[in-house]
């Protein structure tokens, strides 16, 4: 029965500024939790996390005590040698941060540029035209659309089809779509460092993975060899979808970025 009173003294002597304080830290540690998510580094903190606990439980033995504690400075200095891209691609992702976002696009908006963008995607396919297509999330995609030529056009299948035509100047390159409209063309995109990609990847495909791994940016791949459609999210790739795979995916990306706007999130 002691247990209420003494919880209702602790929150009386709560003043606003710890409330704050508190809420501070917890976001920091949920947008480092974001920006680790689907990367090696996650492995790095579980490692941590383990020689911590066997560094504590290696009290009760002197010499290995002793073993652990000599071998640990090397050991984090080998730790940040070997997951250096992963730290480094981390930073960026926290450098491209900023509070507000504005002009989000509604759910129905939402529908009509992925099934656009689909219907481009699957007359490609059946056609084996390569295609890469990246939709900016939160984070502005300014250094990559410099790369391309600008487009500014509303997003419809056959802008997207006129883009990737066989003999068109910008088919090499990527598509860049912000929010209705496909803002450049032709664009470069900076290649996977993931030493555990296959020799056979594509070079679309690595790129597609390379800006994931750097940003929250979504991107559809489409391969003219094996005449199929991969995605690419947050250093993942996922090959050979269907169209409703792709609908369903993309749907719950952008679906759930956009709720999140009602509070406040991270973008360039």
């Amino acid at each position: 029965m002691a247990l209420w009173p003494a919880i209702h003294d602790t929150l009386h002597h709560v003043a606003l500024v710890d409330v704050i304080d508190i809420a501070l830290i917890a976001y920091i540690f949920y947008r480092l939790a974001l920006a680790v998510r689907g990367t090696r580094a996650v492995s790095l903190i579980k490692g941590i996390v383990l020689v911590l606990a066997v560094l504590w439980a290696s009290n009760i033995l002197p010499t290995f005590n002793w073993i652990v504690r000599g071998v640990l400075p090397t050991g984090v200095i080998a730790l940040i040698v070997i997951f250096q891209p992963e730290l480094r691609q981390t930073l960026e992702r926290l450098g491209r941060g900023r509070v507000i976002r504005l002009g989000l696009v509604d759910s129905e908006d939402i529908e009509k540029i992925v099934n656009e963008v689909m219907d481009a995607c699957e007359d490609f396919v059946a056609r084996q035209i390569g295609a890469l297509i990246v939709l900016e999330r939160e984070a502005r995609l300014v250094d990559i659309t410099r790369t391309g030529k600008t487009i500014d056009g509303m997003v419809s299948s056959e802008l997207i089809a006129t883009i990737f035509a066989p003999r068109s100047p910008l088919h090499d390159g990527a598509a860049v779509i912000r929010h209705d409209r496909v803002v450049a063309a032709g664009c470069a995109l900076p290649h996977s460092e993931n030493p555990g990609l296959s020799a056979t990847t594509g070079m679309r495909h690595r790129a597609a993975l390379g800006l994931s791994e750097r940003t929250d940016a979504v991107c559809i791949v489409v391969s003219e060899e094996a005449a199929c459609m991969s995605l690419a999210v947050e250093g993942t790739l996922s090959p050979s979808l269907e169209r409703i795979q792709m609908v369903e995916r993309l749907l719950q990306l952008f679906e759930s970025r956009r709720r999140e706007a009602s509070f406040f999130f991270w973008r360039k």
